[in-house]
């Protein structure tokens, strides 16, 4: 049995729910995360991502972000075994309680049209995280994708602000480089990049450079190894290039500032071994013989942990 907690930064089962007949409490294989998988991988948090397609419009992107909230309100939070956490105090009370700790966060900004008090709907809706883009440009930012290379939009200054302002944690990830420097030349507390890897040992746009790395460490942020196999190698991927991109963030100092990401349920290409959440309890073994008690309770769970007692409010 799987002894470790885990902590995944991002998922996309609120995506899958939407429009099918998914449950998440089935041990459906349509779904990498769900309920008996989650618990089967030792998962005691679990970020659920709010994303829909930006080729849609704003008002359609808005309207898809409302029905995933009501699937995770009327599928995730409902059961007994979960808690929906907003603050330091829910998820101590989850802990309390054995309760898996369950939050939201929102994939791509499309849907604020450029608003603040969009924004601020969905934080009273219980969102507690944002990445700015997906892969292309929107009213805030561009995406890593987009060829024009641009960083942030005054809309995007005024976004990154309040979420500073309402303690909800800014996500690096899918941002352009240009982007990135922008967050991180006009904030000065942490920031995260919840499903991303080194650059340095895989050159793919969507992975971090090591200076945005060590930045992410010296704020105190947090960083989330994911199980896309794209962004893991050029060869077919394994569980071993995860540990060679953990292996390096290890060396630049994130001993107490990464984990995991799995983007389980938005995986275009899954790593053998890592397709699904109870592949956790053996990445787990994995993790402790290649680093030990300690230092794998840290990666897996407590670093994680640590940045939401740090980010979340009251």
């Amino acid at each position: 049995m799987n002894q470790f907690h885990v902590a995944d930064a991002h998922v996309d089962v609120l995506m899958k729910l939407c429009g099918s007949d998914i449950s998440f409490q089935a041990d459906d294989q349509r779904l990498q995360a769900n309920f008996p998988s989650l618990t089967a991988g030792g998962v005691a948090t679990q970020v659920f991502a709010l994303f829909v397609s930006p080729d849609a419009d704003a008002g359609t992107q808005l309207h898809n972000v409302l029905l995933e909230l009501a699937a995770f309100y009327e599928q995730v939070a409902t059961l007994p075994n979960i808690r929906h956490i907003t603050s330091r105090s829910d998820l101590r009370t989850a802990r309390q309680q054995h309760q898996m700790a369950a939050l939201l966060s929102l994939e791509g900004g499309g849907c604020l049209r450029g608003q603040v008090e969009i924004l601020h709907m969905l934080h009273h809706l219980g969102v507690r995280g944002m990445g700015l883009t997906w892969n292309d440009a929107n009213e805030l930012a561009d995406g890593c994708g987009e060829l024009r290379g641009g960083g942030l939009t005054r809309a995007g200054r005024a976004v990154v602000r309040e979420l500073q302002r309402m303690a909800m944690w800014i996500d690096l990830a899918h941002l352009h480089d240009a982007g990135v420097r922008d967050i991180l030349r006009f904030t000065d507390g942490p920031v995260m990049a919840s499903h991303a890897n080194a650059r340095a040992v895989h050159a793919h746009r969507r992975n971090l450079t090591d200076d945005v790395i060590r930045e992410i460490i010296r704020r105190d942020g947090w960083l989330g190894l994911t199980f896309e196999a794209s962004f893991l190698s050029d060869k077919p991927a394994s569980s071993d290039d995860v540990l060679r991109h953990l292996d390096h963030v290890l060396e630049l100092g994130g001993a107490r500032h990464v984990g995991f990401g799995s983007d389980f349920d938005g995986t275009s290409n899954p790593v053998a071994g890592l397709s699904e959440s109870r592949d956790y309890a053996q990445l787990a073994q994995s993790i402790r013989e290649r680093y030990g008690n300690e230092l794998a309770h840290r990666i897996l769970f407590d670093n994680f942990e640590a940045f939401l007692l740090r980010q979340l409010p009251a």
